[in-house]
């Protein structure tokens, strides 16, 4: 997939958009465009296990240092892809039915429970299952990353 390089217009969230009055438009450039396009594929494709730079830069025909300065700024493919998954698995276990853990797990990619624990762990500061817990009680989301809550802590 070739991008063109010419800068497009973003007003609202939608490219060409109409200029409006009192609206802004701000110039979206082809890599974001293409970060845009990419973010997009990720979140559509997230339970892919072989989700990876590989495969984005097969599908996007990009050479590797391209994808890799694309989300330089965002930790790296690897780090983005993975902040995705546990930004959906947080949202997943928000809800007032959440699902199993071990079925969000996979559905997810995540490749072991052991792996989906321990990211989610250091991401949010406390296992999925006392976010869940913590959600259907109705009380706030923590803030990012703080003091652990799992293995004899209490909410």
């Amino acid at each position: 997939m070739q991008v063109d390089t010419d800068r497009a217009f973003h007003m609202g969230g939608h490219a060409g958009a109409r200029f409006g009055q009192g609206h802004v438009a701000t110039p979206l450039t082809a890599r974001d465009i293409l970060r845009r396009d990419v973010d997009a594929y990720i979140d559509g494709h997230l339970g892919d296990e072989d989700l990876g730079s590989t495969s984005l830069a097969r599908r996007f025909r990009l050479s590797r240092a391209t994808l890799y300065r694309l989300f330089e700024d965002r930790g790296g493919v690897a780090r983005h892809i993975r902040e995705r998954r546990l930004q959906a698995a947080a949202r997943h276990l928000t809800g007032t039915s959440p699902p199993r853990l071990t079925w969000l797990l996979h559905e997810l990619g995540f490749a072991s429970e052991r792996q989906f624990q321990r990211a989610f762990r250091a991401r949010f500061g406390m296992c999925p299952t006392h976010w869940r817990k913590r959600m259907l009680h109705g009380k706030e989301p923590p803030l990012p990353n703080p003091p652990l809550l799992c293995r004899g802590g209490r909410l």
